[in-house]
């Protein structure tokens, strides 16, 4: 967030998250996020229960359109995309047809040795970069041609542990 902020607002100062969430009462059960809205300052937040949706199906989609990369709340482009994925459960977005994100994770894919990630996804999100930090993924260009050398992929995001992500094997990804 603060990376972003300080694209968009060179002037603004470091956010203390630590005295954003003492604004908050925590709950003791559950999972929650903190959704902050901000500009060079913060103007909205909400603390809300964190549900991760059951997917079984994606479907590739065209995104060559969108934009992303600084986690906009605007996410229209991103909705409609998602209004072409039929009786699938969610997209996987595609740019000049290299894989990029699905509509509310990175991505990851497996080749039956390694775990791989797309090099230029709409967003790099934290949980994507702790885990190519780590070693556990790789950052590759993967292109719609090449999902046919995967054997399955798993959606990630800050609210998933690496390994709680929806995985599927790759029949469940439609063309």
């Amino acid at each position: 967030m603060d990376r972003v902020r300080r694209v968009l607002f060179p002037k603004s100062k470091p956010l203390k998250l630590v005295k954003i969430l003492e604004e908050h009462e925590l709950p003791q059960r559950g999972l929650f996020k903190l959704r902050i809205e901000y500009s060079d300052v913060v103007q909205r937040q909400e603390l809300v229960p964190y549900v991760a949706k059951p997917v079984r199906s994606i479907r590739l989609v065209n995104a060559d359109k969108v934009l992303y990369g600084k986690k906009f709340a605007d996410r229209a482009s991103i909705r409609q995309c998602l209004e072409k994925k039929g009786d699938c459960d969610d997209i996987l977005m595609v740019q000049r047809g290299h894989i990029t994100d699905a509509s509310y994770a990175n991505v990851a894919l497996f080749d039956g040795q390694h775990w791989y990630t797309p090099s230029w996804p709409l967003l790099r999100g934290t949980r994507r970069e702790e885990l190519i930090e780590n070693g556990t993924l790789r950052p590759s260009v993967i292109r719609e041609r090449d999902l046919d050398s995967f054997q399955s992929i798993r959606l990630i995001n800050a609210m998933l542990p690496w390994g709680e992500g929806p995985t599927l094997g790759m029949e469940a990804v439609r063309r």
